[in-house]
């Protein structure tokens, strides 16, 4: 038997050393070592220790991929597949690079696995293998389900069309032929319209202009078309003639049709020109904050653009966000000579929507309309990716073809769930798969990984484990010139400035705008009691439901203070927004007495967020007392902006102590850090407590001041953009 402690040192050496070429072992020594690497994936998923499960499942990988033959792991491998869902989904990663045709048949059994995380691993990893030709019909009934698992499917078979165009082509029309469903076969065009062929262009015209077709199916035909050497025009400026979505996306498709055919735009001398974008709607004159997919970051990437345009070596930022196809068509003939243009990324129709949570099926598109926005705009320097999501995805993948470099926001989103989980005793093997079917923690922890690899700038957020975690994911890169800086987000805190200045010049009875809309929904019995004040998009992640069921349950708590809630279209409401408002008038029913102490305010620009802000700490004369508070229900807070504009106001703050609080939050002094499993409930008492804590107000507003302003971010986002220029 080979010696562990050796074993340990060459398997410690082959991972810090991409070109280290381990010794020629006997093969009872290669079956010590592979079982010793199984045994410790097996040890780390008893543990659920997400970082070892996914080191321990990369060494084992590699260690396959060096095999002379795979009978050392197989039969280990096979009964990890036949073991619960975890060790599935664990020993798949493996199964996929071992050339056998006896792993073929075992990866096609596992795309019938009753668990979705292991049929999403499979069908992923699966593009890493030859066609399996009995995987096809599976694969398409994975294409079909909409989501990341259409993601998955359509890149694995677009992958596998490279090699076997006629074979992948022929099963994409046969299903579209079989299926009837609207929606599955948009999802089967929008992979065909990525897929070579004459045959393909010929199919694709007949759909767009098939008026028996379902728009859905129709648009996308037409977006396919854009970006296709075909004889297409004559159809498309038949098509751009309708008043509809039709024509919008065939406008569209000509364009990109103009821009297949003609050179890229000179780029003009000058500074920099970096582009940055988010799936969500980005709102320019930060109006509505909250509503639908609007959140902290859409709001401050329009502070951002503006405070980048401020600087010396930066002349223009282009910020890219979702908007509909006929606000796209409409910006193509915005200007592009301002500071900071805007341009709109599209994807979906009414009867098939884009939103945070299915952007991922939505790829083809996505990536065309990246490529539009920035081939009408021009050469770019750099583009800022955040997010791991289906826009970061794309726009990666856009920026590969056209050879522009990207910075990357690197923050552990994947490893602060599953810590959230952890540190509020709820990570069990079965939670950890049911997390990961949620949240795809798995793909999203390699994509994180191999944005850390390779991206060429990496900006990190300010905690401790950033740092550490991208130097493990890079410790086998020999030569990397990668430049990395911690930048934390910021705040426009003269806008808080701003709000407290006119707040204090305003007498009680000449309050207007968001604190007069406030003042008139305060309850007459209610008026002498402070507020507690949270700012949210209305989705599950950010917590608005904790916040009331936690309230609504202490009658100390509501008795004591009024709840505040700014965030959601209560109007208009999403899917998502109109869940997580059952989900608080399940807390407390409309007819409950416990309601007239609770105010929606819905969503609100930011400047209206400030004030409301400036008003909970200082009161307001007969509807509410001074000394107010803000919460934050998230179990957990990547970074937390409107933390940050509360503690710049003077608030004392209730946070998550899982991912970015913890960095700028000092606890009992300036806020309460609440962990998972804590009672929100009791951390709120904690936090009005602090109100009249010495000094607590100024080391707030100086800590915000010296660390998160917004202009010292695009200040060192500049100098770390400015090393694109640097380079040889």
């Amino acid at each position: 038997m080979l010696n562990k402690s050796l074993i340990l040192q060459q398997t410690s050496l082959q991972e810090r050393n991409v070109g280290y070429q381990p010794p020629r072992l006997a093969p009872h020594s290669q079956t010590s070592m592979g079982r010793l690497l199984i045994d410790e994936l097996q040890q780390a998923a008893s543990l659920v220790d997400f970082k070892e499960m996914l080191n321990r499942s990369a060494a084992l990988t590699k260690f396959a991929k060096q095999l002379p033959t795979s009978a050392i792991l197989l039969d280990d491998l096979k009964v990890m597949v036949k073991g619960d869902t975890l060790h599935c989904l664990l020993a798949i990663e493996t199964l996929a690079v071992i050339e056998d045709e006896s792993v073929n048949a075992l990866l096609v059994e596992c795309l019938a696995h009753t668990d979705a995380s292991v049929r999403r691993q499979v069908t992923w990893k699966l593009s890493e293998r030859n066609l399996v030709a009995p995987a096809l019909p599976q694969l398409v009934q994975q294409l079909c389900l909409g989501g990341i698992d259409t993601m998955h499917a359509h890149q694995t078979l677009y992958h596998w069309a490279k090699s076997e165009p006629q074979i992948v082509s022929a099963t994409i029309i046969n299903a579209l032929t079989a299926h009837g469903d609207v929606l599955m076969r948009a999802r089967l065009v929008d992979l065909l319209g990525t897929l070579r062929g004459t045959k393909v262009n010929a199919i694709l015209a007949r759909l767009a202009a098939d008026h028996n077709e379902t728009v859905s199916v129709r648009l996308a035909a037409i977006s396919a078309m854009g970006c296709r050497i075909g004889p297409f025009d004559d159809l498309l400026r038949q098509l751009k003639r309708q008043d509809s979505d039709i024509g919008a996306y065939a406008s569209l498709a000509l364009n990109d049709q103009k821009m297949l055919h003609s050179s890229a735009l000179p780029r003009p001398d000058g500074g920099l020109r970096v582009c940055q974008l988010v799936l969500a709607n980005v709102d320019k004159t930060l109006s509505a904050g909250g509503c639908g997919e609007t959140g902290g970051v859409a709001s401050l990437l329009v502070s951002l653009g503006d405070a980048l345009a401020r600087q010396p070596s930066i002349d223009q930022v282009l910020t890219l966000g979702l908007g509909s196809v006929e606000d796209a068509v409409n910006n193509l003939s915005a200007p592009i000579n301002t500071p900071q243009p805007y341009r709109i990324i599209t994807a979906g129709d009414d009867m098939r929507p884009m939103n945070s949570a299915n952007a991922w099926e939505h790829l083809p598109v996505l990536k065309r309309s990246i490529q539009r926005c920035i081939g009408h705009f021009g050469a770019i320097d750099l583009i800022h990716l955040r997010m791991l999501d289906a826009a970061t995805f794309a726009a990666a993948d856009v920026a590969h073809n056209m050879a522009i470099p990207i910075c990357f926001s690197f923050a552990p989103d994947p490893q602060n769930t599953v810590h959230a989980l952890h540190a509020g005793g709820q990570l069990s093997r079965s939670a950890f798969v049911d997390a990961d079917a949620q949240s795809n923690l798995w793909f999203r922890a390699r994509m994180l990984e191999q944005m850390g690899r390779s991206v060429s700038h990496v900006a990190l957020f300010p905690q401790p484990k950033c740092k550490l975690l991208l130097q493990d994911i890079r410790k086998d890169l020999r030569q990397h010139k990668q430049q990395s800086v911690t930048i934390a987000e910021g705040i426009d805190i003269q806008l808080i400035r701003q709000a407290a200045e006119q707040y204090a010049e305003t007498k009680p009875h000449e309050t207007k705008g968001v604190i007069a809309d406030l003042a008139q929904n305060i309850a007459a019995s209610r008026r002498h009691l402070p507020l507690l004040l949270s700012v949210g998009r209305f989705h599950p992640v950010k917590g608005m439901d904790r916040i009331a069921a936690a309230w609504a349950a202490d009658p100390l708590l509501y008795n004591a203070c009024n709840l505040v809630m700014v965030g959601g279209n209560l109007n208009h409401p999403s899917a998502v927004e109109k869940t997580v408002m059952e989900a608080i008038d399940s807390a407390m029913p409309v007819s409950d007495h416990r309601r007239a102490g609770v105010i929606l305010m819905g969503g609100r620009p930011r400047a209206d967020i400030a004030q409301l802000m400036v008003a909970t700490m200082l009161g307001c004369a007969d509807f509410w007392a001074p000394g107010g508070i803000y919460v934050d229900g998230a179990r957990k807070e990547e970074f937390g902006l409107a933390l940050i504009e509360a503690l710049a106001t003077g608030l004392v703050v209730v946070a998550p102590s899982t991912g970015g609080p913890s960095t700028y939050v000092d606890n009992d002094h300036t806020g309460i850090l609440v962990d998972p499993e804590q009672d929100l409930g009791q951390a709120i008492h904690r936090g009005f407590a602090l109100v009249e804590h010495a000094g607590r107000r100024l080391t707030a507003q100086n800590m915000v001041a010296q660390h998160y302003a917004i202009d010292t971010m695009a200040e060192k986002l500049a100098s770390l953009y400015q090393t694109v220029r640097d380079k040889p």
